[in-house]
């Protein structure tokens, strides 16, 4: 079989360089999807350029930084499995009583954690790495995200991985930090801003599930949280350039576990190999197209990816949802600005429609887009469609 890299088709008008990044997510207990999603790409020979990682993904992406091979997949998954019967954080979800009122920043020490990273590291320091390694960490002092690339690995995945008041904050050369998840819980950014040109998304910490009903205060907060990291998401896969590709790879949406419970590992790690072994040859094999880009197709409803959205995730909707409304008023600068007259009212309805079933925000994202597009036909004197100086319909 040929390897993706071979066949897989860029935008036209890039003058990059092919840069391949794996981007692996937050998600603790979750995480262990993320090696089902790793054997399916290395199994096809999708190999990584560049890794960033956040949380469970930092330790992940550190692991397989040691050699993106099959070795190593099955290393991780070995990790995993021995992970069972090993206490790394509280069993319980909620803390006790006396937890909460004792005095101290975390209700459980970082010890097991630390033990254990330095079992599982590959390698002491950044530049050992066989293959270049970053990872995403909140620096308290500051309130901003921090990115960790050289000296030592240990404390750096170990700060990225450092769930608040689960485990204390980890000082590193005099500042302090705490889990990347809270302010870049899916670093795609990062990999377009270093120059990548096709970016593997390995999300899996739930930001594109429901939150259930809030019962209780700390289902407040938690939503809160969920509304921040979606948030942060789908603004940054609406700034995705035109001549960079995202494939956000279905997990097989399995029942969430607890954050604790590392019991459900090889059932999640199967799950998201199936899952995205079909997805991978979908697309190998032109049944399925590029997510991003210029050769994105124009029309709704016909687009390949667009049907199978009720097999995948409800972000890789939301993905290509952003691309279509891209493609509509012609981002790029390839001549794409003259096709926007075959583009009715009747396609940006349907878009307005799909995005609003997402939610608000999805539907706020498509609109101001769309309005771009307005105010560049403006400009231009090329407008998609007569009556396309109307905003979308509230």
């Amino acid at each position: 079989m040929r390897s993706l890299s071979e066949i897989w088709p860029r935008a036209a008008h890039t003058t990059k360089p092919n840069r391949t990044a794996f981007v692996l997510s937050g998600g603790a207990a979750m995480g262990a999807l993320q090696v089902g999603m790793l054997r399916a790409l290395v199994e096809r020979r999708i190999l990584p350029d560049v890794i960033y990682g956040c949380s469970v993904g930092a330790i992940n992406g550190a692991v397989l930084a040691g050699g993106a091979n099959l070795a190593t997949v099955g290393r991780i998954q070995d990790i995993w499995i021995d992970l069972i019967d090993r206490e790394l954080v509280p069993t319980g979800l909620l803390p006790s009583p006396v937890q909460l009122v004792r005095k101290g920043e975390s209700i459980s020490s970082s010890d097991g954690l630390r033990d254990l990273l330095a079992e599982i590291l590959p390698a002491d320091h950044f530049d050992e790495l066989d293959v270049p390694f970053e990872c995403v960490a909140t620096d308290i002092d500051d309130a901003a995200e921090h990115w960790f690339t050289s000296g030592s690995i240990l404390p750096a995945v170990l700060a990225s991985a450092s769930i608040p008041a689960v485990f204390p904050a980890v000082e590193v050369d005099g500042r302090r930090y705490l889990d990347g998840g809270i302010v870049d819980d899916v670093p795609v950014q990062r990999a377009v801003e270093e120059g990548a040109t096709r970016i593997f998304v390995l999300q899996v910490g739930g930001v594109d599930r429901p939150r259930p009903e809030t019962k209780r205060p700390l289902d407040v907060a938690m939503l809160a949280y969920w509304i921040a990291r979606r948030h942060r998401l789908l603004e940054d896969l609406a700034r995705i350039p035109d001549d960079v590709e995202v494939v956000i790879l279905p997990h097989g949406d399995p029942q969430p576990v607890r954050f604790t419970d590392l019991s459900s590992s090889a059932h999640l790690m199967d799950v998201a190999y199936r899952a995205s072994s079909g997805y991978l040859d979908a697309r190998i094999d032109g049944r399925i197209g590029p997510t991003f880009g210029p050769q994105h197709d124009r029309g709704l409803g016909s687009s390949p990816e667009m049907a199978r959205s009720d097999e995948t995730t409800e972000l890789e909707t939301a993905h290509r949802l952003l691309a279509s409304a891209r493609s509509m008023i012609g981002f790029g600068g390839d001549g794409a600005t003259a096709e926007r007259g075959a583009v009715g009212q009747e396609d940006r309805r349907r878009l307005v429609e799909r995005a609003e079933a997402i939610g608000p925000a999805m539907r706020g994202l498509v609109d101001r887009i769309l309005e771009r597009g307005v105010r560049a036909g403006e400009t231009d004197g090329s407008r998609a469609h007569p009556d396309d100086d109307q905003p979308a319909e509230k």
